[in-house]
C-alpha cells in the first residue's frame, strides 16, 4: 500500500523534528549516563542511523545535496582509500566490522544535514540542551570525584566515562561550546554560559588532561580571528588569568609532568612509518611504540594526524588535510550565519586536542567523535542549510 504524499510528509516531519533531534542528544549526553557502552552504540543505530535512512528514502533531495558538499565528497575519498587498505591491513578485526565504520560516520552526516534542511533551529538548539545536561553531569562527575575513596586523583565520570583522558574530550568539547556561545552573543542570557562553563572547567581540570586546556586556547585564537569585540578581549584576558593561576596554583599539573613523553612517542611512530610513507599499514592495524629506558609499551602514537599516517599513509594524511581544509575555509566564507562561529570553535577543538590525543579516528560513536566526527557534522549541516538557502 502506497501512503499519500501528506502522511509520508508528516513522518518525514516527526523524524526531523523529533527523532533524530533525540538521538542527537542522546549520542552527546549519552555517555555521561549510559552505564554499558554497548547501549550507547544501540541507540547510535537506532536514534540516528535508522530515522537518517529513511527520512532520505523519504526525502533523496537531501541526500543529494549532501553529496554535492566538497567536504563530504573529501570524506567519501578518504573512505574509500580507508576500505581500500583493508586489502593489506593487519588488523584483528574483521574486514567487514572495520567497514561499517565510516557509514557510521556519514549516517550522522546525513542526520544532521535532514535536520539542517527541515528547521534551521533545530541543531543549534539540541546542541545547546545538550550543552546545558553536559553541566548538570559535569556537577555529578564532580560529587562522585570528591567522594570517591583516595588515591584515586582523576576525574573519571559517570556512566559509560571509563578514561580520564578520554572524559577530558567530552568536557572539553562543552567548555568549548559555551566559550563560544559567549563571545559570539549566542545566548541572550548572557551569564549562563559562565554560569554553566564552571562545573565544566572544574571536571576538565580534576581529569589531570591538559590537552583540552591547549585546545581551549586554541578556540580563543580563532575566536579572535572570526570576532571582534569586548567580549572577545574579555575572553582572552580571564584565558590567560587562569593560565596563569593554574601554573601557580597546580605546578605538577601544568610544568612538573613535562611532555608526557609525547615528543618520544611521536617519532617512535614515525620510525614505524618508514617504508609505509605513501599507503600505510592499513586501516586498523595494531602497532607497538618503545621509548629507550622506559619499559612502558605504548600502543596510541597521541596524535591524529600521525595515526592517519601510520594506518593510510600520505594518500590518507592528504585526503585528511583536504577534508579540514574544507569545512575551514567554508566556515570562513559563510562565518555571519549564526552558529557556525560556534561550531567551526568545535572544530578548531577537536583539531587542536588532536595533535596530542584522539588517535582512534574512525571507530564507532566514543569520546573520540567529540573531537572529530561531532563537529564536522554540525557545521556540515550548517554549510548544506547557507546553500538552499542560497540557491532558494
Amino acid at each position: 500500500m502506497v501512503l499519500p504524499a501528506s502522511r509520508l510528509e508528516r513522518v518525514h516531519r516527526f523524524i526531523a523534528c523529533r527523532w533524530l533531534p533525540f538521538g542527537f542528544l542522546v549520542l552527546l549526553t549519552g555517555l555521561f549516563w549510559v552505564m554499558e557502552r554497548s547501549q550507547y552504540s544501540k541507540s547510535f543505530y537506532l536514534l540516528t542511523v535508522l530515522p537518517a535512512l529513511i527520512a532520505a528514502i523519504l526525502r533523496p533531495a537531501v541526500l543529494r545535496q549532501l553529496l554535492r558538499e566538497p567536504v563530504v565528497l573529501a570524506f567519501l575519498a578518504l573512505s574509500a582509500w580507508v576500505l581500500l587498505s583493508l586489502i593489506w591491513t593487519a588488523s584483528d578485526d574483521s574486514p567487514g566490522s572495520l567497514a561499517k565504520r565510516p557509514l557510521y560516520v556519514f549516517m550522522l552526516f546525513l542526520s544532521c544535514a535532514v535536520m539542517a534542511s527541515q528547521d534551521t533551529r533545530l541543531l543549534p538548539t539540541a546542541l545547546r540542551i545538550a550543552a546545558i545536561v553536559a553541566s548538570v553531569a559535569a556537577v555529578a562527575c564532580l560529587v562522585q570525584f570528591y567522594l570517591q575513596p583516595l588515591p584515586y586523583r582523576r576525574l573519571t565520570g559517570t556512566g559509560g566515562l571509563l578514561n580520564p583522558l578520554l572524559t577530558s574530550h567530552l568536557l572539553g568539547f562543552f567548555c568549548a561550546y559555551w566559550m563560544a556561545a559567549w563571545v559570539t552573543h549566542q545566548e541572550r542570557k548572557h551569564w549562563l554560559p559562565f554560569l554553566a562553563l564552571i562545573p565544566l572547567a572544574a571536571a576538565t581540570l580534576a581529569t589531570g588532561s591538559r590537552t583540552p586546556l591547549m585546545a581551549l586556547v586554541a578556540c580563543m585564537a580563532w575566536l579572535a580571528l572570526l570576532t571582534n569585540g569586548r567580549r572577545t578581549v574579555i575572553a582572552v584576558a580571564l584565558l590567560g588569568i587562569a593560565g596563569v593561576g593554574l601554573t601557580i596554583l597546580l605546578p605538577e599539573s601544568i610544568l612538573q609532568r613535562g611532555l608526557s613523553y609525547r615528543p618520544q612517542i611521536w617519532q617512535a611512530a614515525l620510525e614505524q612509518a618508514n617504508g609505509f610513507y605513501w599507503l600505510g599499514h592499513g586501516y586498523g592495524s595494531e602497532f607497538q611504540f618503545r621509548i629507550a629506558e622506559i619499559p612502558r609499551v605504548w600502543s596510541d602514537p597521541h596524535n591524529v594526524q600521525i595515526a592517519v599516517l601510520l594506518e593510510l599513509g600520505l594518500v590518507g594524511l592528504a585526503l585528511w588535510v583536504l577534508m579540514y581544509g574544507i569545512i575551514l575555509w567554508r566556515s570562513l566564507n559563510i562565518r555571519e550565519q549564526p552558529g557556525v562561529k560556534v561550531s567551526s570553535c568545535l572544530v578548531i577543538y577537536g583539531l587542536a586536542a588532536g595533535m596530542t590525543e584522539g588517535s582512534n579516528f574512525l571507530s564507532r560513536p566514543n569520546e573520540n567523535w567529540f573531537l572529530i566526527w561531532i563537529p564536522l557534522a554540525i557545521l556540515i549541516g550548517l554549510s548544506l542549510q547557507q546553500r538552499s538557502r542560497g540557491s532558494a
